[in-house]
């Protein structure tokens, strides 16, 4: 009865470990082809000098804890767009990997220590 069970949580774990395992995948795989990334965030700024009232794009960001700021012609606005979206994307996708990549390593020591559990009854005459 006790070998059935092990065997019947065994295969559970190793059906668990491969769903998130090939989650990973795909997710790697989106990772790849997410094209040009920038972050930030865009804004319009208005200058006022005296008769001349001009605006202007901005994009704003952090980079390698340093405070940034761009400015951005008229005909990059859309690319910078995509690219702000793209960056997005790629860190929500970060955040899942590295969420799965830890469920993964859990499912990994379960099913270590159900194996252990398992040899120290056989072991122990239970």
């Amino acid at each position: 009865m006790i070998q059935y069970n092990t065997k019947k949580k065994e295969k559970k774990h190793i059906k668990k470990k491969k769903k998130l395992e090939n989650k990973l995948k795909s997710i790697k795989n989106a990772i790849v082809t997410i094209g040009d990334i920038r972050p930030g965030h865009l804004s319009i700024q208005k200058r006022d000098s005296g008769k001349n009232k001009r605006e202007y794009v901005q994009l704003s960001y952090t980079f390698q804890k340093r405070s940034r700021t761009d400015y951005i012609q008229n005909e990059d606005i859309e690319r910078i767009k995509t690219e702000i979206a793209n960056y997005k994307k790629f860190k929500e996708l970060c955040e899942e990997f590295v969420a799965l990549s830890i469920e993964i390593s859990k499912e990994k020591t379960k099913r270590r220590s159900t194996k252990n559990d398992t040899r120290s009854k056989k072991h122990s005459g239970h």
